[in-house]
């Protein structure tokens, strides 16, 4: 597996790909294909408030990430936020996901803090978050959506 940093040439597959799992059952509300594409057009911009990643087998892509950084205030340092991590079906059970939080583990080593988020009732995720050494936080987050 090789883990690239998401370039044009990606962009067909990482639509298909999107349109795949922000419908999915990975998230616990469906996100517009209009936020998509606009999350994706800036990952592929000079703007590194969002970096986004490939992973690939063989040239074929077997998934994608997103990772945005932040200081926070709690661990007084840069926090890592992992962002829809997905893995294709036929790619699944293969490493990839694991692979690629080594990547970025190594990639962020500066980083105080790794945060992502999961849906309550995604077992499968949740225990590999854990085997990956996530630990779940005790207070929830609130949000103001300006969409």
């Amino acid at each position: 597996m090789n883990i690239e940093i998401m370039n044009n040439s990606h962009l067909d597959k990482i639509l298909e790909m999107s349109k795949i799992f922000y419908t999915s059952d990975a998230l616990d509300h469906k996100v517009p294909m209009d936020i998509v594409e606009r999350n994706i057009n800036i990952a592929l911009s000079d703007d590194n408030s969002l970096v986004g990643y490939v992973f690939l087998e063989n040239n074929d892509i077997a998934g994608f990430s997103y990772v945005t950084t932040y200081h926070e205030t709690e661990v007084g340092g840069k926090c890592v936020q992992i962002l829809d991590l997905y893995v294709d079906d036929k790619f699944r059970g293969r490493g990839f996901a694991k692979e690629y939080f080594k990547y970025v583990f190594d990639k962020y080593s500066d980083a105080k803090r790794f945060r992502l988020e999961y849906v309550k009732d995604n077992e499968r995720a949740i225990s590999l978050y854990k085997k990956m050494g996530f630990e779940e936080l005790s207070y929830g987050q609130m949000v103001i959506d300006k969409i």
